[in-house]
């Protein structure tokens, strides 16, 4: 999947899972709290979303603040993540 790609797919879980209404397109650098208005909690059920709709698997421990800073970090943080295998 191409980055256009996800942030396509990470725009339609933000309007459906997260029932933000009338996001803008998204572009890397749209701060995620500023922005697009996501608060932590968002950010919690969002990481959730994540992990099933892409099938990544995200490590507790792996989870930076900063990982949130924008939508391109939340990519790269994406990008680096293992998908899920075999239970």
């Amino acid at each position: 999947m191409s980055r256009v790609d996800k942030i396509s797919e990470l725009r339609t879980l933000m309007e459906t899972k997260l029932q933000l209404a009338g996001l803008p397109p998204l572009e890397e650098s749209h701060r995620l709290n500023e922005d697009l208005r996501i608060d932590s909690l968002m950010m919690l059920q969002l990481l959730v979303w994540i992990e099933a709709e892409f099938g990544l698997r995200i490590p507790e421990e792996e989870v930076d603040p900063r990982v949130f800073g924008t939508v391109g970090s939340l990519l790269d943080f994406m990008e680096g993540l293992a998908p899920v295998g075999p239970v």
